[in-house]
């Protein structure tokens, strides 16, 4: 089948890419002229350029006669609030239009289109819960607002195209430079934890990730739907360092931040990164999501409709990813 992945050259999109590849489909990848194209050289992808928020051209080009188009662009940080609305949402819009607009008869040839967004579109668990798809969605920060907005975008598509939503939470694994940053500093012999009591969260290996998009994208029941795809087991902060600690070989001092610290560090740093233009590693935003108590996610929904299954615990992951970043001399 003929497959375009929006955002291809980026961590999740890249490995999704390598996985249509070996299972023999004619990938297409939509990709700006400026990407960083590291995890795409060399292998057999159609290359199209443009992007979701602006040139269309190249949007265009690679829907044309497209079976499985997988939306996997979007913007995770920026200065501007804005910003995320124009990627994450608007994008979604010119998106699923372009595709209407490249499949015009009542019944598009285009077999699925798969959205992916973010644990964050749905918010916190409410009180103890995991998180499930019949939940009212509540997030937190201009991200997880952007992405909502997408999901909300996309099912008032459902009528007119073959629509699944993915929502996967933070994603790990080879290739990922954000929870690279925990892995360091585990790696240093320190642990930073949230506020004190237990707070939990699902991490999911990009692996597993790449096998839901791919379930959604064939299965009939998938259509019209919203799931939630991460491993299927919830870890407190605790026991997911105790995992990462391991993988490194450390056994890191744990230091329990209280919120008010969190919140000041986090202020700090975006007053600087206004005055220098620049994006810090931390905001307001990053820090509220930190300071969590429930980012656990309920997966059976995926494993009762498409036979879902996580194949990596965490303890196997984060031996796998430690192990990626030491050869390539991330560490």
């Amino acid at each position: 089948m003929k497959v375009l992945v929006t955002g291809a050259n980026g961590f999740l999109g890249s490995h999704l890419v390598d996985r249509l590849i070996e299972e023999g489909h004619d990938v297409h990848v939509l990709v700006r002229k400026t990407s960083n194209l590291q995890w795409l050289m060399g292998k057999k992808v159609q290359y199209h350029y443009g992007d979701v928020d602006g040139e269309l051209k190249g949007l265009r080009e690679g829907l044309k006669e497209a079976d499985l188009l997988f939306h996997v662009a979007g913007i995770i940080r920026a200065r501007k609030a804005r910003t995320y609305y124009e990627v994450n949402a608007q994008g979604t819009v010119n998106v699923l239009e372009t595709c209407l607009k490249a499949c015009p008869q009542a019944r598009p040839k285009i077999k699925r289109v798969v959205v992916v967004t973010s644990l964050a579109a749905h918010g916190p668990g409410h009180n103890n819960c995991s998180a499930n798809e019949n939940d009212e969605c509540r997030p937190i920060t201009d991200y997880g607002k952007s992405k909502r907005d997408a999901e909300l975008i996309t099912l008032k598509y459902a009528d007119r195209l073959p629509v699944t939503i993915v929502r996967p939470p933070a994603i790990y694994g080879p290739r990922d430079d954000q929870v690279l940053r925990f892995f360091q500093m585990v790696r240093c012999g320190v642990s930073l934890l949230p506020g004190w009591g237990r707070r939990v969260l699902n991490l999911a290996h990009v692996q597993d990730v790449v096998t839901g998009l791919l379930l959604v994208a064939t299965s009939p029941k998938a259509v019209g739907e919203i799931f939630f795809i991460g491993e299927d087991r919830n870890y407190s902060w605790e026991e997911a360092t105790d995992a990462i600690a391991r993988a490194v070989d450390r056994r890191p001092f744990k230091i329990h931040i209280p919120g008010s610290v969190v919140y000041a560090i986090a202020g700090l740093a975006e007053g600087i990164g206004r005055l220098t233009g620049r994006i810090p590693p931390v905001n307001i935003d990053y820090a509220r999501n930190f300071m969590q108590r429930n980012w656990a996610l309920d997966t059976s929904k995926a494993r009762s409709l498409l036979g879902y299954r996580s194949d990596y615990s965490l303890e196997k992951g984060a031996k796998e990813t430690a192990t990626w970043y030491e050869d390539e001399g991330w560490f």
